[in-house]
């Protein structure tokens, strides 16, 4: 009887155990292809006796259902009452027999990163009793199951497809480049909206009031008109953080003065500004798919480049204040500081995905609209507001 860690160890053994043994049984919650052990148990199938997958959360990876498709001795676990979680695989032959139970699921994950312990039990420790009753655990969990087709597994794919964006953000993961702090170590992302609200009102750089009457104003004249391209220029340039003389806080929330083809831009009105602003709802949430159609219009009107994130956040920074921050030279520091990313190659992509997602699962940014009107016009700008707190001049 003996302890075992995961990692490849834990791969090289199960693989070990396939390959001595005539008999294999296992039941996991989740299973991935690629691994030297789920290689042996495919290729040899012959020797499975019941398999039992589970696949909440999502966690299976499809292309362990297109590997079983219409075998009858493993079974898939799609609808558990409560999480289908157990961990055990069983091995034996005419004269010896071998146990492992713990945390380790038939995963790429149990075999390289994650930290795995399981309990390995052999002949040698036990009499056959225990061998019984690990096969009869393992059928009865073998007929909570059901045989997959192709279609189901068709239609698993496309599921697990549509939920991996979230069950990264889940585990904490926004971006393949990111190499970021845990949500929990994060000022903004743990911070209550009390201590939010407090924040925001004691920006030491610019008026907490003049803040909120920017934005409200700002908000009056999206309502107000049919398009950007409607506005006159002193609203286009304040919206866009430019000087102007139509209101004398159009560098909050981010100045553009620096911008050269994208003064030009909007003093020319161009229609592919206003058409990128018209993908994003004024109401409502932005999903990943508004903001993508946003992007792909907006630079459309830089056609020899000198476009970037700076700019195109402070617009959807102003049109919808609940969802965008600007991130510009005078916030990204301190914002990038917080969230533990990386300032350098922040594209349009990272912006969404580093930025914007971490927002979004923040504990304030989720909080309910309040009822007191001085919390709430500052909900309806609650990742604008951000720069109140990182503004750094």
């Amino acid at each position: 009887m003996r302890l075992i860690k995961g990692g490849s160890s834990l791969d090289s053994k199960l693989n070990k155990l396939v390959q001595q043994h005539e008999h294999v049984a296992f039941a996991v919650a989740w299973a991935s292809s690629g691994s030297d052990t789920f290689s042996a148990i495919s290729s040899d199938r012959k020797k499975i006796y019941k398999a039992v997958i589970g696949t909440h959360f999502y966690q299976t990876h499809p292309d362990v259902l297109d590997e079983f498709v219409g075998f009858k001795k493993c079974h898939f676990v799609f609808q558990p009452q409560g999480v289908f979680h157990p961990k055990v695989y069983l091995f034996w032959s005419k004269s010896s027999w071998d146990l492992l139970i713990g945390s380790a699921n038939l995963t790429n994950g149990a075999f390289t990163k994650n930290a795995e312990l399981l309990l390995h039990v052999s002949n040698k420790d036990a009499d056959e009793t225990l061998l019984a009753q690990a096969k009869k655990i393992i059928t009865d969990y073998w007929e909570q199951g059901e045989i997959v087709t192709a279609h189901e597994a068709r239609r698993y794919r496309d599921l697990w497809k549509a939920q991996q964006r979230s069950l990264s953000r889940i585990s904490g993961k926004y971006s393949d480049t990111s190499n970021s702090k845990a949500p929990i170590h994060t000022e903004i992302m743990s911070m209550p909206w009390s201590l939010f609200f407090e924040n925001v009102q004691a920006d030491p750089h610019h008026g907490f009031e003049q803040r909120c009457k920017l934005l409200d104003l700002i908000r009056k004249e999206f309502f107000s008109h049919q398009s950007f391209s409607d506005m006159e220029l002193g609203v286009r340039q304040t919206i866009a953080g430019l000087p102007n003389n139509w209101n004398e806080h159009w560098g909050w929330f981010g100045s553009m003065s620096g911008a050269g083809y994208y003064h030009q831009a909007i003093n020319d009105n161009n229609v592919h500004i206003s058409n990128a602003l018209k993908a994003i709802p004024l109401e409502g949430a932005v999903t990943s798919e508004n903001y993508h159609s946003y992007i792909d219009e907006f630079v459309q009107a830089f056609p020899n480049g000198r476009d970037g994130v700076s700019t195109a956040s402070r617009l959807l920074a102003l049109k919808r204040p609940d969802q965008f921050v600007c991130l510009d030279s005078k916030n990204k520091s301190q914002l990038c500081k917080d969230f533990g990313i990386k300032q350098s190659g922040m594209d349009y992509s990272r912006y969404w995905d580093d930025i914007i997602c971490r927002i979004m699962d923040s504990a304030c940014w989720n909080s309910p609209m309040p009822s007191n009107k001085s919390e709430r016009r500052v909900w309806l700008g609650r990742a604008a507001m951000l720069d109140a707190i990182f503004y750094k001049p």
